[in-house]
C-alpha cells in the first residue's frame, strides 16, 4: 500500500521550493545588479573626464567649438585608442568616399597629378574616357590653377577643389607639355571606373596580368583580360601583385575562382574561436602553370591571392617576402558615418595564419632599381617557362 503525503507536507515542500527559487533568483539579480553598478561607475568616470575637458575647452579656447568636428574627433580617437592601425572611424562623408573607393568608382575628371622636381603640379596619368581626356588634357601637361587657386602654391586646397557633385564643372588652367601656352578649361565632374588591371602577352605564350588593387570592379576587368590572353594562345600566366596593398575580399574570391579547384579554401577565426569559410571555389577552373610576383608591398587580399594560388594551384611565388597581413576588416555603418574594425585572422586550409610573418617566395629575386629591365619579371618568366616545359614533357 502506497504511503499518502499529507496536505501539510505538500504545502511545506512548495514553500521550501519557492524559498530556494527566490534565493537563487535573488543571488542572480544581485550579481546582475553589481555588474550594472560597476559598468555605470566605469562609464561615469569616462564621461566625467570628458566633461572636465569639454568645460576647460569651452572656457579657454579662442574660437567657437566646431561641434560636429569635435564629435567626429572623439569617435575617431576612441578607435585610435584600440591600438590597431587597420581600424578607423569614418565620418559620413569619409564613409561615402571610402565606399566609392572600394567599389573602384570615384568622382572626378580623370587625372592623376604629382609635384615634379621643379615644384610644378604635373599630370602624370589620364583616365581613358574621362572628361579630362575629352577636354584635350594630356599626360605631361601642368595643372596651374583650380577655381583660381594656384596648384603650385596651394597644392592641397587646389586638388580638393577638383572634387564635387557629379554633373557639375570645375574651372582649370592648364599649361601644355613643353610649351608656355596656357588654356582655361571647364571640365565636368563624372563617375570614373578605376582601371586596376594591366595585361600583355609575353614571349613563349606567357600571359602577364598586373593587378594593382582589389576593387569591386577588378574581377570583371581581370576576367576580360584573362580570356583575351587565352584566345591569343596563353599557355601559362604571371600575375603581378607587387605593391598591391589588397582591397575587397569579395573581389579576390571572384577573381581567383576560375584559377582554383572546387572547395572551401580560406577561413577566418574570431576572438571567441569561431571559424568560418571566407573563400570558396566551384568546379569550373583552368588548370595551367602560374607564377605570382610578390614583394614587401604585397599585403592583405593580394597576399591571400598569392597564398591560395601556391597552395591549391601549385603557383610559383617569385620576388621578395610579402608584407604579412593576415587579418581582415569589416566596415559597419553607424547612425552617422561608420567604423572599419579588424574582426578576425585568416588562413588557408593549408597555410596557417601568416600575420606579421609574411610569405617567403619560392624563387628569391630582389628588385634592382638600377637595372635596365625588370629582373623580377625576368626571373618569373624563367621559372614559369621551366614549369611549362615540365608540364609539356609530362
Amino acid at each position: 500500500m502506497k504511503k499518502q503525503i499529507s496536505p501539510g507536507t505538500v504545502l511545506s515542500l512548495m514553500a521550501l521550493t519557492a524559498a530556494a527559487t527566490f534565493t537563487v533568483t535573488l543571488s542572480m539579480s544581485r550579481k546582475a545588479f553589481n555588474e550594472k553598478v560597476t559598468e555605470v561607475d566605469r562609464l561615469a568616470d569616462k564621461y566625467d573626464r570628458l566633461d572636465e575637458l569639454d568645460a576647460v575647452v569651452r572656457e579657454n579656447f579662442y574660437r567657437e567649438v566646431p561641434e560636429e568636428d569635435v564629435l567626429d574627433g572623439i569617435l575617431a580617437g576612441y578607435v585610435v585608442g584600440l591600438g590597431d592601425r587597420y581600424s578607423v572611424y569614418r565620418s559620413a562623408r569619409e564613409l561615402t568616399d571610402y565606399e566609392d573607393t572600394t567599389a573602384g568608382v570615384y568622382t572626378g575628371i580623370g587625372i592623376t597629378v604629382m609635384k615634379n622636381d621643379s615644384g610644378d603640379v604635373e599630370i602624370v596619368d589620364i583616365a581613358p574616357g574621362g572628361s579630362a581626356e575629352q577636354a584635350g588634357i594630356k599626360k605631361g601637361d601642368l595643372l596651374i590653377e583650380v577655381e583660381g587657386i594656384s596648384a603650385k602654391e596651394n597644392y592641397s586646397e587646389a586638388i580638393d577643389r577638383i572634387s564635387g557633385e557629379v554633373g557639375t564643372s570645375v574651372s582649370l588652367r592648364i599649361q601644355e607639355k613643353g610649351s608656355d601656352r596656357q588654356k582655361k578649361l571647364s571640365v565636368k565632374r563624372v563617375h570614373i571606373d578605376e582601371v586596376t588591371i594591366l595585361a600583355d602577352m609575353l614571349d613563349n605564350k606567357i600571359g602577364f596580368i598586373r593587378i594593382d588593387k582589389f576593387r569591386s570592379n577588378t574581377a570583371a576587368q581581370f576576367e576580360e583580360a584573362r580570356q583575351k590572353l587565352l584566345k591569343e594562345g596563353a599557355k601559362g600566366f604571371i600575375f603581378d601583385v607587387r605593391q598591391n596593398g589588397g582591397g575587397v575580399l569579395g573581389a579576390l574570391e571572384q577573381l581567383a575562382d576560375p584559377l582554383l579547384p572546387e572547395g572551401a579554401l580560406a577561413f577566418s577565426t574570431t576572438k571567441d574561436g569561431t571559424r568560418e569559410t571566407i573563400i570558396t571555389s566551384d568546379a569550373n577552373y583552368t588548370d595551367m602553370p602560374y607564377a605570382v610576383l610578390v614583394d614587401g608591398g604585397t599585403a592583405s587580399a593580394s597576399e591571400l591571392f598569392a597564398c591560395l594560388l601556391r597552395d591549391y594551384s601549385g603557383a610559383i611565388l617569385v620576388g621578395e617576402k610579402t608584407f604579412g597581413k593576415g587579418i581582415m576588416q569589416a566596415t559597419i555603418p553607424l547612425s552617422s558615418g561608420g567604423v572599419t574594425l579588424t574582426t578576425a585572422t585568416y588562413e588557408t586550409g593549408i597555410t596557417p595564419c601568416y600575420h606579421e610573418i609574411g610569405l617567403e617566395p619560392d624563387v628569391l629575386s630582389v628588385y634592382d632599381p638600377e637595372a635596365e629591365t625588370d629582373t623580377q619579371l625576368e626571373a618569373a618568366q624563367k621559372a614559369l617557362l621551366s614549369r611549362m616545359n615540365q608540364k609539356k614533357a609530362a
